[in-house]
């Protein structure tokens, strides 16, 4: 629904359903509008303040009682696009911030899907990375966000080499949406985990029935990782 992609830009619920409400009949009092929305007139009342104070709805005078008007949804993003021109402005600022008070290793766990999907994203902020293990299950588990990984590092030119075991070769649709340079080990390599090296930091994926990952970051544990791979490399082949 409309009212739920305005709430992913910023607005509550109430305001999401008030903001769609108004585009849809048009100027309406408070009263109108609290059952247009089917929302109570104490909670219509908060919620248009707010979104007058947001610049997203206006209001005129009238015998004495306010009506209500949407903004052209035009204004409503080019106001997000401004806070986000003002974020980016000062996040330099913000990293050098972070950079400078966070531990130098630390480690953090991540749940299900959504969680290795975090790592993901994460990967695409790099350059290049590694990644070795777990043959095939990368792709069966996660799917179209797998799919959609690999998109978005041929997109960015992001290198990777990757290490799977030769039973994946028998798997065309792997080797078609993979973009890597690819090299394969024995099966009696494999491992019931995925590593991933990119820079500082080591992602290790455990498929179960709960996809789980944790990721460290360390330099010393990373380039450990590292020259294991590079061994793993020179005796794999194409």
């Amino acid at each position: 629904m409309i009212s739920e992609k305005l709430e992913k830009l910023g607005l509550t619920k109430n305001e999401a359903r008030i903001y769609v409400s108004l585009l849809e009949i048009g100027d309406a009092q408070v009263g109108k509008l609290s059952k247009k929305a089917q929302i109570n007139r104490p909670a219509t009342y908060d919620a248009t303040e707010r979104l007058i104070e947001k610049g997203v709805i206006s209001y005129a005078i009238s015998a004495n009682r306010k009506i209500f008007r949407a903004t052209d949804p035009k204004i409503f993003l080019n106001q997000i696009k401004e806070k986000e021109e003002a974020a980016n402005e000062i996040l330099p600022e913000l990293s050098g911030l972070y950079n400078s008070t966070k531990q130098v290793e630390e480690s953090q766990t991540y749940v299900g899907k959504k969680g290795i999907k975090s790592i993901l994203n994460d990967i695409l902020l790099y350059k290049e990375y590694i990644a070795y293990g777990s043959s095939g299950k990368f792709m069966e588990i996660m799917k179209h966000d797998f799919i959609a990984f690999q998109n978005r590092k041929k997109e960015l030119d992001i290198k990777s080499k990757v290490i799977p075991t030769e039973s994946t070769k028998q798997k065309d649709d792997l080797r078609k949406v993979a973009y890597a340079e690819i090299k394969y080990l024995p099966d009696s390599y494999s491992i019931p985990i995925t590593m991933i090296i990119y820079g500082k930091k080591v992602a290790i994926l455990s498929w179960g029935e709960t996809p789980m990952a944790t990721l460290i970051t360390s330099k010393s544990v990373s380039n450990s990782f590292k020259t294991y791979f590079e061994l793993l490399w020179n005796i794999a082949k194409k």
